[in-house]
């Protein structure tokens, strides 16, 4: 596994696990975002967009990536490297026998449409089958949610069934469409 943070890029985005220094980056995406992410997350308390926060999370993100527990990406903007437009979170990570994890990822809604998220999701699709060695992924939409849906079926997600009822979003019991991809270079070890 490694310990080495990744900086993954391409030509629209930067992939990278945050610093101290993105932090206000961070609240401003959350902030700006605010009712745009609202039925993809649980509820949160105000204290969630503060700087103070993200100063705590990102210490947190990178414990949890160096026990192995996660790798939490945030997107950036290559034209505007500082700028924070997304975040792609791989969750769950279990080890043997299972070799999987959860996906999940939000894109400012000004930056939607423009192939941003399809690019960042398949470099940490790509890092986490090569680099983490997981030998499947696995991603949940909400069935309205079909802008999702469509990227996740072009990223080669396979619909594994539906789940009433799976997750409590912004106070509110959210069906999801289940999916998954599979690492066709998986190695035993």
């Amino acid at each position: 596994m490694p310990w080495n943070p990744p900086h993954l890029t391409a030509p629209q985005v930067i992939v990278r696990l945050a610093e101290t220094g993105d932090v206000p980056q961070i609240a401003r995406y959350f902030q700006d975002n605010r009712e745009h992410l609202t039925g993809s997350r649980p509820l949160v308390g105000e204290e969630f967009f503060t700087e103070g926060f993200w100063a705590a999370q990102v210490r947190a993100n990178l414990a949890e990536f160096r026990e192995g527990k996660s790798v939490r990406f945030f997107i950036f903007d290559r034209a505007n490297p500082e700028r924070v437009i997304g975040n792609a979170n791989f969750t769950q990570i279990f080890r043997a026998p299972a070799h999987y994890c959860m996906l999940g990822y939000g894109l400012d809604s000004g930056y939607q449409g423009r192939g941003m998220m399809r690019e960042a999701l398949e470099l940490a699709i790509g890092y986490m089958f090569r680099e983490q060695n997981l030998h499947r992924i696995q991603a949940n939409y909400v069935p309205r949610n079909e802008r999702s849906g469509g990227l996740l079926r072009r990223l080669g997600f396979t619909v594994e069934g539906f789940a009433r009822d799976y997750l409590l979003l912004n106070g509110r019991w959210e069906d999801h469409i289940l999916t998954s991809k599979l690492n066709p270079d998986w190695r035993a070890g």
